[in-house]
């Protein structure tokens, strides 16, 4: 006889199975609704949903459904630990539906084409099952905080080069006498695509541009070592079966935040600074 005294078991809970189902759901749709997209856009090229055979469109229309209840569910389980909407993985959730809500409005749907074309975005999804996806945001999340005083520099040096431009070559150029233009001509050179479709054509704008790919072409290098090194650092530790990538990144954030308040200048005297070199030498990344 069982004893009266004995507990009562717990009651599964239901939003984590149907959150669960979700889970073995969402990769298969999200390639089918990618496919679906590709074999619309191939068979009926220039139309929108509406105008395609419906069945692409009622296809759309259970997907955006299936996905938006997944994100309802999740929003529920987790009430109470958090607002779910502002987490990484709720504005993923987000965005692999909101092109679908959006085409519903009448303004936007002028350029359903565009929105359409958002629907590649539930990709982002896959975040959430892959390690590997993890373990690479992890590799530039790392790399980006070695990355913002390059990424500073080349600021500093894209915005002298352009407006030296405008001024150098505008006169005798209409093409630099556009700032857009100008930045579209130091893109193409710097990342040595050079389509070629217009240059500088005075002496002093040729010197301007020489400056701007050696200064350029030295961040890039740089930017490129950072990344390189950041990568090498993460596929170290991912080799360790406990770590968890996702993990990583608030104590990537918190690291990254104590280092910038060690380094802050508040009048510090020399023995302070000494100090916070010596808890530098313990920070790594």
């Amino acid at each position: 006889m069982a004893s009266d005294n004995q507990e009562p078991q717990e009651s599964p809970d239901l939003l984590k199975q149907v959150v669960d189902f979700f889970d073995r759901l969402a990769i298969p749709l999200v390639w089918y609704s990618v496919l679906m997209l590709a074999i619309e856009c191939h068979l009926y090229p220039g139309q929108t949903s509406y105008d395609s055979h419906p069945f692409f469109l009622w296809s759309e229309r259970v997907v955006a459904s299936l996905f938006t209840l997944e994100y309802l569910f999740r929003c529920l389980r987790n009430s109470g630990k958090g607002f779910y909407p502002f987490t990484v993985f709720g504005m993923i959730d987000l965005v692999s539906i909101l092109p679908f809500w959006l085409g519903f409005i009448p303004a936007v749907r002028a350029e359903l084409d565009l929105v359409r074309t958002l629907r590649v975005l539930r990709m982002l999804k896959f975040f959430r099952y892959s390690r590997g996806l993890q373990v690479m945001t992890l590799g530039f999340y790392r790399a980006f905080f070695h990355l913002k005083p390059l990424l500073l520099a080349t600021s500093m040096i894209i915005f002298f080069t352009m407006f030296a431009l405008y001024e150098v070559e505008g006169p005798h150029q209409e093409e630099f006498r556009s700032l857009f233009l100008i930045f579209w001509f130091l893109e193409v050179t710097g990342t040595t695509v050079g389509y070629g479709d217009f240059a500088p054509h005075t002496y002093f704008g040729k010197a301007i541009v020489m400056f701007y790919m050696v200064a350029g072409l030295a961040i890039f290098m740089a930017c490129f070592s950072a990344i390189t090194s950041s990568f090498e650092q993460v596929f170290e530790d991912a080799n360790d079966p406990e770590f968890n990538p996702l993990d990583e990144f608030a104590k990537v954030s918190r690291k990254q935040s104590r280092l910038e308040e060690l380094f802050r200048d508040t009048g510090t005297t020399d023995d302070e600074d000494a100090a916070a070199e010596e808890e530098h030498e313990g920070i790594t990344f």
